[in-house]
């Protein structure tokens, strides 16, 4: 079999981080609002990843922190004005490091082998081809796609713009690759929303995979 290898590599524009004073920021339940379509949700807070304008980008979730009731979901959108990146990624406790891109190894006989281990939370994206052809896309699938690894090590794949119910014994939830709408680049696949219904009471922290400082909270009540 022979296989080719496809590099995809998408460099986002990263600014420097903007520091809030830490206060926590009541959240209003969005009723009656227009969101990205002018659709309404009732009982849903939304939350923006990254923002700016043309010039400037700005690296983080506003409001950082939002208090919501059991049963309350949250909506994350990319308001950016270029075609810059963001993801909602739920790490819990730190089990699951994530990068966004893999590097593969190509030996003399043209087996490609994914670096690092298959035990660190890293899986190609693997794209078939003709004639019994592979191409594989060095992006990382765990940080580009929406996903889910369970409490007992499950991995599932969800679809974009999905809309997920956490029970809050998941090891790691991904939102998948964040677009503003209208600013997805040919070619690629990506969300531009991801809402989260919780469950359990408790304290949830999250990131953006492109950038690590930039960070959010949910406090469920």
């Amino acid at each position: 079999m022979v296989t080719g290898l496809l590099l995809v590599v998408v460099t986002p524009r990263i600014s420097g981080p903007v520091f809030l004073s830490g206060k926590l920021i009541p959240a209003k339940l969005m009723t009656n609002a227009n969101i990205l379509n002018n659709a309404t949700i009732e009982n849903v807070v939304k939350v923006k990843t990254g923002g700016g304008d043309n010039n400037v980008s700005s690296t983080q979730f506003f409001p950082q922190v939002v208090e919501i009731k059991t049963g309350g979901s949250v909506t994350w959108y990319n308001p950016t004005k270029v075609p810059e990146p963001h993801t909602v990624t739920f790490l819990m406790g730190s089990l699951y490091p994530i990068q966004p891109f893999l590097p593969v190894e190509v030996s003399k006989s043209s087996q490609l082998t994914l670096l690092p281990s298959a035990g660190s939370n890293g899986e190609p994206i693997v794209v078939p081809g003709q004639n019994h052809t592979s191409f594989i896309i060095a992006a990382n699938a765990r940080a580009y796609n929406p996903v889910v690894i369970n409490s007992n090590s499950n991995v599932t794949f969800l679809n974009w713009n999905a809309k997920y119910t956490m029970k809050g014994s998941e090891k790691y939830i991904n939102s998948g690759w964040l677009f503003p709408n209208g600013e997805i680049p040919p070619g690629i696949q990506a969300g531009i929303t991801f809402t989260i219904t919780f469950e359990k009471a408790g304290l949830y922290e999250y990131t953006c995979v492109f950038h690590p400082w930039m960070t959010g909270k949910v406090i469920v009540r």
